[in-house]
């Protein structure tokens, strides 16, 4: 399982952790332990006044007007496959 409770399957990584995409609401990828520090290291803030931004990534991504969020969603996948394995 990953940790978005549903079956792994392709779009999840080694380990058992969901794959990250566009389309990720951000209310399941800050449920994932030491990712808020990965966007606070990276200019972006998934934390809005009323709790985990309620859309998608890419859309996050866009209103932060994050120059390339295709590495950033690289770069988020790499931290989360990372912190799996220690």
């Amino acid at each position: 399982m990953g940790l978005s409770g549903k079956p792994d399957g392709p779009d999840s990584l080694t380990y058992g952790i969901m794959r990250i995409t566009k389309d990720t609401q951000v209310e399941e990828i800050v449920k994932i332990r030491g990712v808020v520090s990965y966007f606070i290291q990276h200019g972006v803030s998934p934390i809005s006044c009323s709790g985990a931004f309620p859309q998608s990534l890419g859309n996050l991504l866009s209103i932060k007007k994050v120059a390339d969020p295709d590495a950033f969603i690289e770069g988020l996948n790499a931290y989360i496959e990372d912190q799996a394995q220690k």
